[in-house]
């Protein structure tokens, strides 16, 4: 999908691409990954991290026509080589989703 659509009419931080785009049946769908410059420690601010993994974050957004379209946001987690602080990289257009604790 062209970056400006992406950008300016789904609402979608610059910090962030979209690698591929496929239109299958129940509607668009949009994969979307942070840039290189979003690794960051929020603990220490270093840029010494490493991946650990990843989870996928289904956004509905807008609709093209009669067509439904969703971001498939690619939420990384990260470890910190310099604090070990483990963290996830919350992709800041979509709200938070309700999350149970563990007991």
């Amino acid at each position: 999908m062209e970056e400006s659509l992406l950008h300016e009419v789904f609402g979608v931080s610059k910090s962030y691409h979209s690698p591929r785009t496929e239109v299958r049946p129940g509607g668009v769908f949009v994969a979307v990954e942070p840039l290189g410059r979003l690794y960051l420690c929020p603990a220490c601010r270093s840029r010494n991290v490493i991946r650990k993994g990843q989870r996928i974050r289904r956004v509905q957004t807008v609709p093209v026509g009669f067509h439904p379209v969703y971001l498939d946001v690619s939420v990384p987690r990260c470890q910190c080589n310099t604090c070990q602080h483990i963290f996830e990289l919350a992709p800041p257009f979509a709200r938070r989703t309700r999350t149970t604790r563990k007991r």
